[in-house]
């Protein structure tokens, strides 16, 4: 049975969910302007939609104050979150315990839902991340520990989401760190730094820089291939993507994109890379050969994806 994929079309402000193989959307529910990035829980029961509120970190405005949680099999909203003045939440993640973290980009706090299912409001824990313009985090998978990609301040800061008395520890990667990739063992963060134009890679126990390598223009995300060692950016304003050896940081391959690339998300076999592109598409490449093998079109900005396990088409079929 065909896989389908959840993704957010930022600028057509709505998720979609389409299926993989033939491209054949599968459902549509309208958000508030400008959604963002969102997260899905292990039973792939639920979907955490930040609506961040503008179309990007340069624009001013925060209209969008709330996270949406999104019922994946009815394609319904089932409640919202109030973030009251912590405005413009953009990172946000899951632990292994399920508990859900939202990034304010606004006021640079991570606020922590113990039990996001609960659908009542308030935060159990409000924490400042130690940056300015916190935009994405890594998160460990206890969530004791917290890495946050702070644009304006240059630098990484390590807090304790559960610890407010925790001085953040600063690490200064490059200009506007953005793009972040936790290595599973967590002894290694990857973070992308779009001015600077590099990557740099960060012990996690000694909290230094251990070396940092180029990349082209723009690398707004970053992304761990495990099955080949392997590291992959997004470079945006560069209209490509890069593929790295992960131990000496050499470029393997530099692929064009039809427009700039906007997030990447790989099968559960690591077998091929989708990316969305800024040209309403979606296409998928196979990571040994890079040959692009699926193109299929999207709304406007398509960006964060999920692919879902089998079995959701024919949860949907009573929809249509």
């Amino acid at each position: 049975m065909a896989q389908s994929m959840m993704l957010i079309e930022k600028c057509s402000h709505c998720v979609s969910w389409y299926d993989i193989e033939t491209g054949e959307r599968q459902g549509r529910l309208s958000l508030p302007d400008y959604p963002h990035e969102f997260v899905v829980d292990k039973e792939f029961k639920y979907a955490y939609v930040g609506h961040y509120g503008v179309q990007n970190s340069g624009i001013d405005g925060t209209d969008g104050q709330s996270v949406i949680v999104v019922d994946i099999e009815k394609q319904e909203v089932a409640h919202t979150y109030d973030l009251g003045e912590h405005a413009r939440p953009h990172g946000i993640s899951l632990d292994d315990n399920g508990r859900l973290y939202v990034l304010s980009e606004w006021t640079a706090h991570l606020l922590v839902k113990e039990n996001p299912r609960a659908f009542d409001q308030g935060w159990d824990h409000i924490t400042p991340t130690g940056g300015t313009k916190s935009h994405l985090f890594a998160l460990t998978g206890d969530g004791d520990t917290a890495y946050s990609m702070n644009l304006t301040s240059g630098d990484v800061t390590m807090f304790k989401p559960y610890d407010a008395s925790f001085a953040p520890i600063s690490i200064k990667t490059g200009k506007k760190p953005e793009g972040r990739c936790l290595r599973a063992d967590e002894k290694i963060l990857y973070t992308s730094n779009r001015i600077s134009n590099t990557v740099t890679v960060i012990d996690t126990e000694k909290l230094e820089v251990i070396r940092s390598f180029p990349t082209p223009d723009d690398p707004c995300r970053i992304y761990h291939d495990t099955k080949r060692n392997r590291l992959v950016t997004m470079n945006h304003f560069g209209g490509s993507f890069s593929v790295f050896d992960e131990v000496t940081g050499e470029e393997l391959h530099r692929q064009e994109t039809p427009a700039n690339p906007l997030a990447l998300c790989l099968d559960a076999e690591e077998d091929y890379a989708y990316i969305a592109i800024d040209c309403e598409q979606v296409q998928r490449f196979n990571l040994d050969t890079f040959e692009i093998v699926q193109t299929f079109d999207t709304g406007k900005e398509p960006d964060v994806m999920v692919i879902l396990p089998d079995g959701f088409s024919k949860k949907w079929e009573a929809l249509s």
